[in-house]
């Protein structure tokens, strides 16, 4: 009977060894999450950075806001038929100073982000690369009732140095489904001299997939006497949760040698967030009606990439 006990116990006393599972060996991550694991530590990386510049300069904490510190790189590669392979890239640094900044920001690109930001190129239509002209911008913001103005001078790195300004005053005006967005910039260049920039641009979301954009643009540079004007129509549809169509039609004008149409151009923009504030890419099929080549069509294409850290 003691026999019997003490093997009874011992089998009680060993049971819990003998109950536990296997370990599991965790495999090594795909390489999917070790993308993603990767943007979140160079983002990590970068917002201590920024923030210990941030508290260098103020010597105490004051503001409790998370670090918005981003940086962007943009690879856009352009095929037009009859012409030149284009492949370029680009860059855009945005460190965010919370405890010394209240309404600046500072920037450093590779591009001149007002400019390139003028007419429908960066929303609609790209066909033309991204001028290489590396600087930094501070940027200063204040909403003035329900106008949003910005003034942004912007230093380029080039020997000699040299200096652009731009003042801009925008804001959205929205009645239930219906959205006006008018917008004024004057802006002065080294290059281009001075001149002005004004939209006046109009949506209508008909359904929760599909919205209306018309547009109305126009840029003049006073040292060429030259004025842009870009009218046309934009048919968005958001297809899923992270996939939207845009169906354009644009017509670009200009005054020399007297004002006449220029171009009008068709195209078609597939944009995949393939994961959010990490990396997305735009497919945009075209063609192109020119003067130059007797309103003859020509087709291109564009593939902008796109990674945000």
């Amino acid at each position: 009977m003691r026999k019997l006990f003490c093997l009874f116990s011992c089998i009680m006393i060993g049971w819990p060894v003998y109950a536990q599972k296997k370990p599991v060996v965790e495999k090594d991550p795909d390489w999917e999450k070790k993308f993603i694991q990767s943007n979140r530590d160079i983002s990590a990386w970068f917002d201590g950075v920024t923030e210990g510049i941030d508290l260098f300069l103020t010597g105490k904490r004051v503001s409790k806001e998370r670090n918005k510190s981003s940086f962007r790189i943009d690879n856009t590669t352009t095929i037009t038929e009859s012409e030149n392979f284009n492949n370029t890239s680009s860059i855009s640094i945005r460190p965010r100073l919370q405890n010394l900044e209240e309404f600046m920001q500072l920037k450093f690109t590779s591009y001149d982000e007002k400019e390139d930001g003028r007419g429908v190129e960066s929303g609609y239509l790209r066909k033309t690369q991204r001028r290489k002209n590396y600087g930094a911008t501070l940027g200063f913001f204040r909403k003035l009732g329900n106008v949003r103005t910005t003034f942004q001078p912007r230093i380029e790195l080039q020997d000699p140095l040299k200096v652009s300004q731009s003042l801009a005053f925008e804001s959205v005006a929205e009645v239930k489904d219906f959205q006006m967005n008018p917008k004024f910039e004057l802006f002065a260049d080294a290059d281009k001299g001075t001149g002005t920039f004004q939209a006046l641009n109009f949506n209508y979301e008909f359904t929760p997939v599909w919205d209306i954009t018309l547009i109305n643009e126009g840029e003049y540079q006073e040292k060429i006497h030259k004025l842009f004007v870009t009218n046309g129509l934009a048919l968005g549809q958001g297809y899923a949760e992270k996939t939207t169509f845009i169906y354009s039609w644009i017509f670009n004008s200009h005054n020399r040698e007297k004002y006449h149409l220029h171009e009008h151009v068709v195209s078609v923009t597939w944009h995949q967030n393939i994961y959010r504030n990490i990396l997305d890419f735009q497919l945009q099929p075209f063609f192109n009606f020119a003067k130059d080549n007797r309103f003859k069509g020509r087709s291109g294409l564009i593939f902008n990439i796109s990674v945000n850290f």
